[in-house]
């Protein structure tokens, strides 16, 4: 028989994934702590906030944190893990059916920028020892199968859940303004332009770097983590803020393999270049 505090910690995790109104759902390196750290600060100067929101508390009962407007929202990789799991572990009931009765805001980025954002972080951030680029896109955990593959089963599935919407890391980029208020009339959220403004500016890449190289970023209140992580400071590449940059992944993997690696996710993710051409997001209500 479960003990009372297991029970009682079942009840919390139940009681928040009913509450959650919006996930916010990505693979790693896609934008996640960027738009985290860009709506908290919104939502901090709309509702007046002592502290900028980072979207992972609750109260007692396991209840997602709601806030002086907006939905509850939440931040999750689900089901992504990186012990075991591989592409053939993917699918519909552990990527689409969790989300199947909630809105759903999903984060897409150039799979090859991804792939090698997470081979930095995996290497200098997390300090794993792992291959160099080209080895580590044919991992079968890390790499690009695994990568595609989840945003395959989001193209065949997303019209499942109750409403969807897509945020372009590449699109934030070149139109930050535009994407986020998007993202905000998708969330139902009212723009003030003042405020969204000024959240855009305080979440840009120089202020974030600057805030993690100083150790005044914000801090998650369920583990008391930095929002950017545990990098050291002393080294460049092992920032969560690091480079950011569009197209990045030629200045690490071989030309050959470059190609061959392109051809793959014009092939196999036409979802992504679809939308990339077209400027546009596939998304419904």
């Amino acid at each position: 028989m479960p003990s009372s505090s297991s029970m009682i910690s079942l009840f919390r995790h139940w009681n928040h994934h009913r509450t959650t109104e919006v996930y916010f759902v990505g693979y790693p390196k896609t934008g996640n702590t960027w738009i985290r750290f860009m709506l908290g600060r919104y939502i901090q100067l709309i509702c007046q906030l002592a502290e900028q929101p980072l979207f992972d508390a609750s109260d007692r009962w396991g209840r997602c944190e709601k806030f002086c407007l907006g939905p509850r929202m939440q931040f999750t990789h689900q089901p992504l893990n990186w012990e075991t799991q591989t592409a053939e572990d993917l699918n519909y009931d552990n990527v689409i059916a969790p989300f199947r009765r909630k809105k759903v805001v999903l984060f897409m980025r150039y799979p090859l920028d991804i792939s090698v954002s997470l081979w930095s972080q995996e290497r200098y951030q997390a300090g794993r020892k792992v291959a160099e680029p080209d080895e580590f896109l044919e991992d079968p955990v890390f790499g690009l199968d695994k990568c595609l593959r989840f945003y395959q089963i989001w193209e065949q599935g997303h019209a499942d859940v109750d409403s969807f919407h897509v945020v372009k890391y590449e699109a934030m980029r070149d139109h930050p303004y535009d994407s986020f208020s998007a993202l905000l009339h998708f969330l139902e959220i009212p723009i003030k332009p003042e405020q969204l403004n000024a959240a855009v500016d305080f979440a840009s890449f120089d202020n974030m770097k600057a805030l993690e190289a100083s150790g005044a970023a914000p801090k998650y209140p369920s583990s008391g983590l930095n929002i950017f992580g545990p990098g050291s400071r002393r080294n460049p590449d092992a920032f969560h803020v690091r480079k950011g940059k569009v197209g990045g992944y030629r200045e690490y993997l071989s030309a050959n393999l470059t190609a061959y690696f392109e051809v793959r996710v014009r092939l196999e993710m036409p979802w992504y270049e679809d939308a990339a051409s077209h400027g546009d997001s596939p998304s419904h209500v």
